[in-house]
């Protein structure tokens, strides 16, 4: 009796620990299927459940068949070829291993004949910082279209404009980036911008080589490194221009996507080696190199790296493949955002005030085929001896040196891609040994006392990495700038901000992981 009840407890208990997953699908409804002749089309998933449940099988019902989805690291993905043209029923359902499932379903009518569209995604969208690190950030959902070989260039608008806020457009130039989260959650920055010195631009760009990505449903996201002396008003529209593309598929993989030191004597050559492959069946491929310089002044040596005109290295197999001048021209602007305030016509390292900054493209035609070992080494003749890791550094002997321990230094923002094209099927990938981070956790930040005569600690939950510190006026402007090893560095260190003038100022962390601000008001 004990044992029978025993086991209706453990039958009840499995029965209503039973979960339905979430599921989702970039596939869409809002718009027709283009393909000017039947092919495959990759049509990718994402299921997942709490733990300790996991997914046991992701399917698709179409029509009258029932297939299997191919699962890869964080997605499932199944390539559909349409048995024609026409209406097609689809339900693509989840199931645990408990049992529980979660069913979705898509009427898709495939079409031979295309036209251009255009297609609007962000509109009117408003980023001003209010005080917290989410402010700098703007996420949603948009449709676009889905097709193979239908259309042969992908043009984007980017539209800048003053905001009916307080203090109207930002009176700096401010880095911001827009991205998309590709199959396996990760987010690829599809343009780099830096916004102009109080005026609103416009802004085109051809985004062709993004095409895998820019199918479906797929989610945005937008982030402005403003900091409260007015925002700025984005809109994105898309024009998909009908026409044979020299390939049906494409492919983005993702390289690097970091910020690397410049000049730190204790580690000159930052970037880490990673192996890549270009398989056969591949029949472009490119390295979309996107590099741009920042810091500068009496606190690194030469100004860099914002003012310094490097010339870097990508090399394979340790022999030097490609030769990078990373230097832009400013006056006249490249997008022709004109009177500007500010120093706009100053020329910098991979981009301009009120431009986006466009990637370097290099061929990797000749690997296709191989693997090899892929390194970017920065200028090697520089060394910033105005660095704290210089055990030299002295104010009073190195020229232009005001403070060793003012963590001011130069560093850049790197962001690269291999690009792919075939005329057979691409899947999304990720090359073994790249580490890929979403970079947009928001932490806790508390700082004590507040307000202070200079003197203070913090706490805050932000996760265990390399981390900056940077104090910054209300306006934006960056007054000092501190770098920790480890979380334990920078909980345990006393901040004395006590040479800086009263008033208000922001502190703001960043590492791989996400970033965090404070207000911090100094008597």
């Amino acid at each position: 009796m004990h044992k029978l009840h025993f086991v209706l407890l453990l039958v009840t208990s499995f029965c209503f620990s039973q979960t339905a997953p979430d599921l989702t699908t970039q596939l869409t409804e809002d718009y027709n299927l283009e393909m000017p002749s039947l092919k495959p089309y990759v049509i990718y998933m994402n299921a997942s459940v709490e733990e300790p449940d996991t997914i046991a099988s992701v399917t698709l019902g179409i029509d009258s068949d029932v297939f299997t989805a191919v699962e890869e690291t964080g997605f499932y993905y199944f390539l559909w070829t349409p048995s024609d043209y026409g209406s097609h029923d689809i339900q693509i359902s989840a199931t645990t291993n408990t049992g529980g499932t979660t069913t979705i379903s898509r009427t898709i009518v495939v079409v031979q004949n295309s036209s251009s569209i255009n297609v609007e995604t962000l509109n009117g969208v408003i980023i001003e910082y209010t005080g917290d690190a989410d402010s700098k950030w703007h996420y949603g959902t948009y449709t676009l279209p889905q097709s193979v070989g239908a259309f042969d260039t992908i043009n984007a608008t980017l539209t800048v404009e003053c905001p009916e806020i307080d203090g109207g457009c930002d009176d700096w130039d401010r880095l911001s980036h827009i991205e998309i989260k590709a199959p396996n959650g990760n987010w690829i920055q599809i343009i780099r911008y830096v916004t102009p010195y109080g005026i609103g631009c416009n802004h085109v760009t051809d985004l062709t080589n993004y095409n895998s990505l820019l199918q479906g449903e797929v989610e945005f996201r937008v982030f402005i490194d403003t900091w409260g002396s007015g925002g700025w008003q984005l809109s994105l529209d898309f024009e998909y221009i009908q026409g044979i593309p020299n390939y049906d598929y494409s492919s983005v993989t993702e390289i690097w996507d970091n910020d690397y030191d410049f000049g730190d004597p204790s580690n000159l050559q930052p970037v880490e080696t990673n192996n890549i492959a270009v398989p056969n069946g591949i029949q472009e491929s490119y390295l979309s190199v996107s590099t741009t310089g920042h810091n500068w002044g009496s606190t690194n040596t030469l100004n860099a790296a914002e003012f310094f005109q490097a010339t870097h290295y990508l090399d394979i197999n340790n022999e030097q493949a490609f030769i990078q001048n990373l230097w832009n021209t400013c006056d006249p602007n490249p997008d022709s955002c004109t009177a500007q305030q500010g120093t706009w016509e100053f020329n910098r390292a991979g981009w301009c005030p009120g431009s986006i900054a466009r990637p370097d493209i290099y061929d990797l035609s000749a690997y296709i085929g191989s693997s090899f070992d892929l390194d970017y080494r920065f200028h090697p003749d520089y060394v910033d001896l105005c660095h704290p890791n210089n055990s030299d550094c002295d104010e009073a002997t190195i020229s232009g040196c005001n403070d060793c321990d003012n963590i001011f230094n130069p560093y850049y923002k790197v962001d690269v891609h291999v690009i792919s094209k075939s005329d057979e099927p691409l899947i999304f990938s990720v090359p073994l040994g790249v580490n890929s981070f979403e970079n947009s956790e928001t932490y806790d930040l508390s700082i004590y006392p507040n307000p202070t005569n200079g003197k203070f600690s913090i706490q805050s939950s932000i996760q265990d990495a390399e981390t900056k510190v940077r104090v910054l006026t209300i306006e934006g402007k960056q007054v000092k700038s501190l770098h920790f090893n480890t979380k334990e560095e920078l909980i345990n260190h006393d901040f004395d901000l006590s040479d800086l003038t009263s008033g208000i100022y922001f502190i703001s962390m960043k590492n791989k992981y996400g970033l965090a601000t404070k207000k911090l008001i100094l008597k």
